[in-house]
């Protein structure tokens, strides 16, 4: 597999991951009639995905 298509294919998933979990953080914070809920919505989804890409790279044994 070409190395760019593959990048491309990482950067989708990232980005339907980060709309996921913004949709599913907005809908939680809905509840609570926020001020500030959309962009907390997007900093909590923000945040998870950091998070998890950090917990990923972290168990990726390394080479060699």
């Amino acid at each position: 597999m070409k190395s760019h298509i593959f990048g491309i294919g990482v950067v989708l998933m990232l980005s339907f991951s980060l709309a996921g979990m913004t949709f599913t953080a907005a809908g939680v914070l809905r509840r609570f009639e926020l001020k500030f809920g959309p962009l907390l919505s997007f900093a909590v989804g923000t945040s998870t995905l950091v998070a998890l890409v950090a917990v990923l790279a972290w168990s990726v044994p390394p080479r060699g």
